[in-house]
């Protein structure tokens, strides 16, 4: 597998295997204390692309949580496809897991993470509110189940601050739209994953360099939830697996 989780994350210390947690599968977010209502505020003056990238952000931090209690690929190849479709929805396949696959303490949190991501990546204007079902889950879960919250809850303020600023909500008409044949550029600038790693000094011009890069080290046959360079195309991805034009000088890094 080639996708890796940030380094903000695998450079603290190695996540406690003790779970400290309240955990019942029948009841799930009952458990869970903290409110996002705030955060769900802040964040509708983001643009499309920033709100997804933060809730992959959030995600991240809960598989980091896990990532030493499990060995399934599934939770990372989610997140890889979550960036993927962060740049095009059309790079994620259909997703669908078994809940009785994810019992328990561990896999259960996992599914509810999964689960939550999957509605946020397939945002579309049918559904516009799924970044926020995805979020009201993924926040509290994160909250809940890491053993030491203060560092995420630094990490969250600073990058929503982050994101406020660089990719503030554009005023956008949907009625210009009507048959969603802009829908792709609607959901905004593209964001790149450094946008959410604090130690990076970020711009938004990087984003497209950083974004291709990412494309290129992807190995699209190891993950079941990313489709073939063939059937993109077919969609209109004229450079599958590439964000910047050939006639970039960047095209043959």
């Amino acid at each position: 597998m080639t996708f890796m989780l940030p380094h903000y994350l695998t450079h603290q210390n190695r996540p406690s295997p003790v779970l400290n947690y309240i955990w019942d599968d029948t009841r799930a977010d009952e458990d869970f204390h903290y409110d996002s209502a705030d955060l769900v505020i802040e964040m509708t003056d983001m643009a499309t692309r920033s709100r997804i990238a933060l809730c992959i952000g959030i995600y991240e931090w809960i598989i980091w949580r896990f990532h030493c209690l499990t060995d399934d690929p599934a939770p990372f190849q989610i997140a890889e496809a979550a960036w993927c479709g962060n740049i095009n929805a059309d790079y994620v396949e259909y997703i669908e897991f078994n809940r009785k696959d994810y019992l328990g303490p561990v896999r259960g949190p996992l599914y509810g993470a999964m689960a939550s991501l999957v509605e946020v990546i397939n945002y579309t204007s049918e559904n516009k509110d799924a970044w926020v079902e995805g979020l009201m889950f993924l926040a509290p879960l994160a909250m809940h189940v890491l053993p030491d919250t203060n560092p995420f809850e630094e990490w969250l303020e600073y990058v929503t601050d982050r994101l406020l600023r660089l990719y503030p909500e554009p005023e956008d008409n949907p009625y210009e739209d009507i048959f969603n044949d802009h829908e792709e550029e609607r959901r905004g600038p593209l964001v790149a994953r450094e946008a959410l790693d604090p130690s990076f000094d970020y711009h938004p011009d990087q984003a497209p360099e950083l974004l291709d890069n990412f494309l290129r080290n992807i190995d699209h046959m190891a993950n079941p939830f990313l489709r073939s360079p063939e059937e993109l195309m077919e969609l209109g991805i004229e450079h599958p697996y590439r964000v910047l034009p050939p006639e970039s000088p960047e095209w043959r890094k």
